[in-house]
């Protein structure tokens, strides 16, 4: 094709090869091989027809063709570089604000305390966490990014799985020596301690009922229960002592890692249930890399509910 525009990476092996003097050299700053620049130059002297470079006892020369076509391309180059780093100048001036629509106890157990390590890994982004208590409303249609609490088999194709779900007893170190809780509690024990519960009956969520339903134990009849309005409050709760609570992975690791809160057992896994992110474009150039930043510090994918 007499047409055809030479490739890029063509055009820049030629240049890098004539301003420094040898294809090797060349290769050296385009983080390449010699045979690839010399490949990619003879594709070049196919494209216009003439032979650019001749030996010269024993070095590499530019041919006249080849010094006029350097002059036109160097510049050429320069000019596209000149743009491109302009471009990427007003990027980087410009701040973009992004909306993230994440259910409450996620948004303030997992996400708040990660908020500065996001914002420093994409600084020219401002980012607004709104917490929602519904995957339905508003916020969760007009969010950049939204995390949702599901079934994954049921995501659209627009979501990824973040962690998958697995939830455990936990208590306060005080409520452990207390109640002489150690290891597995056991159906005897949770009917002794008072147990922390949610005000909603959302079905999405395991409750004592169902939980100890998956982990083989007889529901506690007679234990004392204590209901709060949301996550967070009624891990402070535990917090304080005032009962068992359920933990879920990747929500309270900071409070067990630190001793706040001990992780009994045993634990119950859903692993085609967890936490779902969504954005509603997911490949724009914009959102995919924060899309892989949220999968990475997730595990890759691997982790709770």
């Amino acid at each position: 094709m007499d047409e055809a525009h030479p490739p890029l990476k063509a055009l820049t092996a030629f240049e890098a090869t004539v301003r420094l003097g040898s294809m090797t050299a060349a290769a050296r700053e385009l983080g390449t091989t010699q045979p690839a620049v010399s490949q990619r130059i003879r594709q070049l002297e196919e494209t216009v027809g003439l032979p650019l470079f001749e030996r010269a006892r024993g070095r590499l020369q530019p041919t006249a063709d080849g010094r006029a076509y350097h002059d036109d391309v160097a510049g050429a180059l320069r000019r596209i570089h000149g743009a491109t780093q302009r471009l990427r100048a007003r990027a980087r001036a410009q701040t973009r604000e992004l909306t993230i629509a994440v259910h409450f106890g996620f948004a303030h157990l997992w996400l708040l305390p990660r908020l500065p390590r996001l914002e420093a890994a994409f600084p020219g982004t401002a980012f607004e966490v709104i917490p929602v208590d519904t995957e339905r409303g508003a916020e969760m249609a007009d969010a950049d990014l939204t995390i949702r609490f599901g079934v994954f088999a049921e995501g659209t194709d627009r979501e990824r799985p973040l962690m998958p779900e697995t939830v455990f007893p936990v208590a306060s170190p005080a409520l452990v020596r207390r109640h002489g809780l150690d290891g597995e509690v056991s159906a005897d024990a949770l009917g002794e301690v008072p147990l922390l519960h949610m005000d909603s009956g959302d079905p999405r969520w395991l409750d004592w009922s169902r939980w100890c339903e998956l982990a083989g134990l007889a529901p506690p009849a007679g234990a004392a229960r204590f209901h709060h309005k949301n996550y967070p409050l009624l891990l402070n709760a535990a917090v304080e002592g005032n009962g068992l609570a359920l933990g879920w992975q990747g929500l309270v690791d900071a409070l067990t890692d630190e001793g706040t809160l001990v992780r009994l057992g045993p634990e119950v896994a859903r692993p085609e249930r967890g936490y779902l992110l969504g954005a509603r474009q997911p490949d724009a150039a914009v959102i995919a890399p924060i899309v892989d930043w949220f999968v990475r510090e997730c595990g890759g994918g691997d982790a709770q509910g």
